[in-house]
């Protein structure tokens, strides 16, 4: 029986025994599309592809030897829009909700789409930094206003 080795929100997890990942695929934690790997495999293969494909493990002895899964994790185009929308707040005068208000809708969108994607995707932090500037250069822009308001009521 030997370990298995799973990857998970771009990471590597394991070493996990026959029961555990039984039980990870009852949980619906690793589905036919999770990369696994175990000794006498040459690559990380999907799941899905293990029963069509049978594999024996070497019998090479206990090895410390297990591959580094590279996989790439793309970010978020709607966290990279809503972080430069809401710099972009931050630095116009007068203005201000005229990004603000997209930096918080786009925010709002790429946690939702990240939150719900079925594979790893980057970009929460950036999501996060946009709706906080978002935010502010709304603050910013009410704050303005009611300057403006009260600057004139009493003239």
């Amino acid at each position: 029986m030997s370990d298995w080795y799973y990857g998970e929100n771009g990471g590597q997890l394991g070493p996990v025994d026959d029961h555990a990942l039984q039980a990870l695929i009852a949980q619906g934690r690793i589905t036919s599309q999770t990369l696994v790997w175990r000794e006498g495999m040459s690559n990380w293969q999907p799941y899905s592809s293990l029963a069509l494909q049978q594999v024996q493990p070497m019998s090479l002895g206990p090895s410390s030897f297990v591959p580094q899964m590279q996989m790439p994790v793309p970010n978020s185009g709607l966290a990279i829009a809503s972080m430069v929308c809401g710099i972009v707040s931050l630095i116009l005068c007068y203005v201000n909700a005229v990004a603000a208000v997209p930096a918080v809708i786009c925010g709002h969108m790429a946690l939702k789409r990240i939150r719900e994607s079925e594979f790893p995707v980057a970009g929460r932090a950036m999501a996060i930094a946009g709706l906080i500037t978002g935010y502010l250069g709304i603050l910013f822009q009410l704050a303005t206003i009611g300057f403006i308001v009260y600057f004139y009521s009493k003239f």
